[in-house]
């Protein structure tokens, strides 16, 4: 049975959306091709037909997950400073870490990325560099951008760690608070002026 393009780009999206989830999860390294294909409701043989290997959908969805991480914080309105602030924060929520297929792909996928193939890591660094130039518009300046991102993405990543949850509770609520006043030193200051 011959499918028809808008099948086969269908089903290609599929691919990535669900191991996408899945590689956050269980992590990619660890996953093989068979259980990515699985994730998908596909056979291996049709993800082969995808992607040249496993490099490929790695790249893919790095390339994929982090561009919707960078739309999101796209849509965030810098001049609303209560809803900046309550978008930035949403990210260190303990909902956040405890289901990673359903957040943002830095706090799992980022130690993978750095012992990945070029391909992947050039991906990668396109996303992050979108995901920067978004979250800039947000703080008003790269320096803060580069911090908050960090501090973001390194605390869920320990909380995700720490096998207490009142610890992981207390880390968000701290990193929450670093955020918001980071956040609210740039009142003041507008998107194109300088306080």
């Amino acid at each position: 049975m011959r499918y028809t393009k808008e099948y086969k780009e269908s089903a290609k999206q599929r691919l990535i959306a669900s191991g996408g989830s899945h590689a956050k999860q269980h992590g990619f390294g660890d996953s093989g091709m068979s259980e990515l294909a699985a994730a998908a409701g596909v056979t291996t043989g049709s993800l082969y037909k995808h992607f040249g290997g496993k490099a490929d959908l790695f790249a893919s969805l790095i390339s994929a997950e982090l561009n919707r991480t960078a739309q999101m914080y796209g849509a965030i309105d810098p001049t609303d400073r209560a809803g900046s602030v309550k978008s930035m924060t949403a990210y260190l929520s303990l909902q956040h870490v405890q289901h990673p297929e359903r957040g943002c792909p830095l706090p799992s996928l980022t130690s993978e990325v750095a012992r990945a193939d070029q391909s992947v890591r050039d991906a990668f660094q396109q996303g992050m560099q979108e995901i920067h130039a978004n979250v800039k518009k947000i703080t008003g300046s790269a320096d803060d951008a580069w911090t908050l991102i960090a501090q973001n993405v390194g605390a869920v990543m320990i909380a995700r760690a720490l096998s207490d949850e009142t610890l992981q509770r207390e880390l968000l609520a701290a990193l929450r608070r670093s955020a918001e006043r980071l956040l609210n030193d740039k009142t003041d200051v507008h998107p194109g002026h300088h306080a």
